[in-house]
């Protein structure tokens, strides 16, 4: 009967206490995700520390939703590695593309295309590490 007491004091000190800690840190996640701004698209090469932010909209600048987005990148020991990456803008037309080589033996051509429309831009890690693109649709 004594075991069978402490056991239940024990539980009914515990159980408010993990409510309390579980409230508080749902609390503690939607005030961290209210103040945050939204999160764009994004995808990480795992080559390097270059980064390319590509932001299209369509002929009225408005942001253009689900563009695609190809590449092919050329690294390692005469560019015989490859790697090609295929993404999709966010609701707010962007997309970037993390963790890129710094160096390429030849220039790095991203192209953007939705609705049979299609654009390119040329991606240059030694010139400019951290590139910012902004790509119009027509």
């Amino acid at each position: 009967m004594r075991h069978y007491t402490e056991i239940m004091r024990s539980l009914f000190l515990t159980i408010p206490l993990l409510l309390n800690l579980a409230a508080f840190c749902a609390h503690s996640g939607s005030a961290q995700s209210a103040g945050a701004a939204p999160v764009s698209a994004e995808i990480s090469a795992d080559l390097g520390t270059c980064s390319a932010l590509i932001t299209v909209t369509g002929s009225d600048f408005k942001p253009v939703y689900a563009a695609k987005m190809t590449t092919r990148i050329r690294y390692g020991p005469l560019g015989v590695k490859k790697l090609d990456l295929e993404a999709f803008t966010g609701a707010d037309g962007q997309l970037k593309i993390t963790n890129l080589p710094e160096a390429v033996k030849k220039p790095m051509y991203i192209y953007i295309s939705k609705d049979g429309k299609q654009e390119m831009v040329e991606f240059r890690p030694d010139l400019r590490c951290h590139a910012t693109f902004t790509v119009e649709l027509r």
